[in-house]
């Protein structure tokens, strides 16, 4: 039997069932499945790849993030939630057009693939134009990866503030918003590796006439309904005054915990929050590095994973500075020790979970990716080992989770298709993306306006963060 590639000779970690380590294992595909993994495979292929001294993982998910920020990281920095907003966000982005959602989207696709990251699921709410969200999803299609589109919805206030600010412009009409988010559904969910989830901004930004109404579609639609949830301390002050109960109370009270309830951050949790979300299931996804560079806190991971929560990981947007999900699978783990100090709150093999099997389970995608095993599509991403920061012996795993970034990642693989073979990558132009995205970014600062270039143009600070130095006009 012929089959479409072999990837040889390879330490196979399979996050299967049975949690198998495989030594110098083959994993034959066809047809963008998975159809045996075993030493030695007989099989004639119309490509190889050579694996020894590699690790062969389940490619890395990424569940939660926001690629429009990609092109823009770097000019506001050093900054809590707030400042962050109106001194950096929100000049920027409430001018941002099709091409510009585009450019970052490519952006952000090349570098999850640069990293071995084959599944990506992005809250998208940035409706300043209703093409935008169909051009970032385009643009992963295009590229290959895997993509879980959440079709956010904003028709209140945008990270709490009000509509009559001018940069207030993805806040959209309710009735506009559902019939989007309906025909962007009919577009895109399940067309090739495209699924599509609902997104309401969070329980500041959102009415609950429109909260409701986007509860009763995705149960119509049998799709994941995934929301900001207790991100900061602030957020549990104001919905205690408005409804009476902290964040993650009322969006049980509302109907989007269960099953299909995806809550980012997930931070600020009372225990009895803790247990709702253990009792109904509903699943996390943690982004620990932008949680701390924010200021946010830290998730209680440890506590979540300890009640059976299923959690993923996330980089969120421009705070992580990275779509590496090793650096981030590295900083969850060790942001779960320090402060309790205890190694032993969470452990590499856990940690690998969030990176692999449960970030699937998380998104609802664990049948196809997730795992290496027969019958699954073949998501894969190979770690070269022969590095002096690793060494290709000893236990692979936690090596893998302490010591390798995204950088040792030389082949990238979604639906059996090679994305990356030796560092290149084969399914985008890297030069032409580089180029748009500087062009894109270039835009973006011109039309938000001279608080942002003086931000880019503040000198060395004399103490404290630089933006504290430049006098809001």
């Amino acid at each position: 039997m012929k089959i479409d590639l072999l990837i040889k000779n390879g330490a196979v970690i399979t996050m299967d069932p049975e949690n198998r380590v495989i030594d110098n294992c083959d994993v034959a595909i066809n047809k963008g499945e998975i159809i045996e993994i075993g030493q030695n495979l007989a099989y004639e292929a119309e490509e190889t790849l050579d694996a020894k001294n590699c690790v062969v993982t389940p490619g890395f998910i990424n569940g939660h993030s926001h690629v429009y920020q990609s092109t823009i990281e770097g000019i506001g920095y050093d900054m809590h939630f707030d400042p962050w907003n109106w001194r950096f966000l929100f000049p920027v982005v409430s001018k941002i057009q099709p091409k510009h959602a585009k450019a970052g989207a490519a952006l952000a696709a090349l570098e999850l693939i640069k990293n071995g990251v084959t599944t990506i699921s992005d809250h998208w709410y940035l409706h300043t134009d209703m093409d935008n969200v169909h051009r970032v999803t385009e643009t992963f299609d295009e590229a290959g990866v895997r993509c879980q589109m959440v079709f956010g919805l904003l028709d209140q206030t945008f990270a709490g503030e009000q509509i009559d600010s001018e940069y207030m412009t993805m806040i959209q009409q309710e009735d506009i918003l559902l019939s989007e988010a309906r025909r962007f559904h009919k577009e895109w969910h399940n067309t090739r590796r495209t699924t599509v989830a609902l997104g309401p901004g969070s329980t500041e930004d959102i009415s609950e006439s429109l909260m409701i109404k986007t509860v009763e579609l995705a149960k119509e639609l049998d799709i994941n309904v995934s929301t900001h949830v207790a991100g900061w301390i602030e957020i549990n002050s104001f919905t205690m005054r408005k409804f009476g109960e902290r964040d993650l109370e009322h969006f049980h009270t509302l109907g989007l915990t269960g099953p299909k309830g995806v809550m980012f951050h997930a931070v600020w949790l009372s225990d009895h929050e803790l247990d709702i979300m253990a009792q109904t299931n509903t699943k996390v996804v943690h982004c620990p590095v932008a949680n701390a560079y924010l200021g946010y806190g830290i998730a209680k991971i440890s506590n979540m994973l300890s009640r059976g929560i299923k959690v993923g990981l996330g980089t969120d947007g421009a705070a992580s500075y990275t779509y590496d999900m090793l650096s981030v699978a590295r900083a969850a783990a060790m942001l779960q020790k320090a402060p309790q100090l205890d190694a032993e709150s969470i452990t590499a093999e856990q940690v690998m979970g969030m990176l692999t099997r449960d970030g699937a389970a998380v998104l609802g995608l664990d049948h196809q990716t997730g795992s290496l095993e027969v019958g699954k599509r073949a998501d894969i991403a190979v770690v070269d080992f022969n590095a002096p920061h690793l060494l290709p012996v000893g236990r692979w795993l936690p090596k893998l989770i302490y010591s390798a970034n995204g950088s040792d990642v030389i082949h990238t693989i979604v639906d059996g298709k090679v994305l990356m073979k030796n560092r290149k990558v084969l399914t985008m132009d890297e030069d032409q993306v580089m180029q748009e995205a500087i062009e894109a970014r270039n835009d973006l600062v011109k039309i938000a306006g001279q608080e942002t270039r003086d931000l880019l143009a503040a000198p060395w600070p004399k103490e404290g963060p630089y933006w504290r130095s430049i006098v809001k006009k």
